[in-house]
């Protein structure tokens, strides 16, 4: 569930930070599944937040965030990973993390996908 966590606070950029026991609590129906709760399922899943609202019978908000493409299609890759052994996911972490270079400090965020940073130095990939 720990993995749950991690890829839900991932895809909504931070907005939906939830601890495992919470998504837990949620889908044994001990917690209550909120609308920004729904927006961030809807995002990590790639689906729109008011097909996930209907099938939940929780209302959005009017300042509903709209689809997130690149957020639906890392959703659709995580789902695909789901069939990949331990080592094969294992394999496709190293290969996308040989890819990142280190962001020059002076680059602007807009240019640039900042995946990690590490002691200091942000790693990533311009933006196309």
């Amino acid at each position: 569930m720990g993995a749950v966590a991690r890829v839900l606070a991932l895809l909504t950029e931070g907005r939906v930070y939830l601890a495992a026991s919470t998504i837990g609590g949620i889908g044994r129906g001990r917690v209550p599944l909120t609308a920004e709760r729904v927006e961030g399922f809807a995002t990590a899943l790639g689906i729109p937040a008011g097909d996930l609202a209907a099938i939940t019978g929780v209302e959005l908000g009017e300042a509903s965030r709209p689809c997130d493409p690149p957020a639906a299609e890392m959703a659709g890759l995580v789902w695909k990973c789901r069939c990949l052994t331990a080592a094969q996911v294992g394999y496709v972490r190293d290969e996308a993390e040989s890819m990142l270079v280190a962001v020059p400090d002076d680059a602007p965020d807009e240019a640039w996908n900042r995946v990690r940073q590490r002691h200091g130095r942000w790693w990533g990939a311009p933006r196309r």
